[in-house]
């Protein structure tokens, strides 16, 4: 009983954090980052290029791989001074309770001020989920892009948080989106 009422307080405390990561922060003075643990990547591959516009290539079609995306996402988000240290962890409590029956995968990008932090600084900075329908995918999506540009490629959506003021989000999913060969579509709010 005593771990799960830890549990629930760490969950309710995570969504807090959340809620609380809108950007408002003022910028640190130290530049110091840390690459993430799935980082491996030379830095040129973390900086998007194109727009949300891309045209789909020879390779659209193949969809969006975790791997892909958590490689990039951590090169490029521990580079901001806001996310010194970036964790992905598998949390679904990010997904509203009313998509989570259809949710296969799901991966939240959480950022920390240092290694071996236990609550993150910088909550939900980029969400993978891949649903089980298309159909799930696209109204979880559109939701989403009211408030954060959103990626959906087929069953994947792709969204990204607005914490990291030294970020531009809606490159970062252009970026993401040239990892599936141009497919998808990137929403925003209107």
């Amino acid at each position: 009983m005593k771990r799960l009422l830890i549990a629930s307080a760490v969950a309710g405390a995570t969504l807090l954090l959340t809620a609380a990561c809108g950007g408002d922060d003022k910028k640190g003075d130290d530049k110091k980052a840390e690459p993430a643990a799935a980082s491996a990547a030379p830095a040129s591959s973390a900086q998007p290029s194109g727009s949300g516009s891309a045209k789909p290539s020879a390779k659209a079609g193949q969809g969006l791989q975790y791997e892909k995306v958590a490689q990039l996402t951590g090169d490029l988000f521990t580079k901001d001074e806001l996310c010194p240290v970036g964790k992905w962890d598998t949390n679904s409590t990010g997904v509203p309770s009313k998509y989570r029956s259809a949710v296969a995968n799901f991966k939240q990008f959480d950022c920390y001020k240092k290694k071996g932090d236990f609550m993150p600084s910088r909550g939900q900075q980029a969400i993978f989920v891949q649903f089980k329908v298309a159909d799930a995918a696209k109204a979880y999506a559109q939701e989403q892009a009211k408030m954060y540009p959103t990626l959906i490629v087929g069953n994947t959506v792709v969204v990204a948080g607005t914490g990291l003021e030294n970020t531009d989000m809606k490159a970062y999913l252009a970026a993401v989106q040239e990892t599936a060969g141009g497919a998808g579509e990137i929403l925003t709010k209107s």
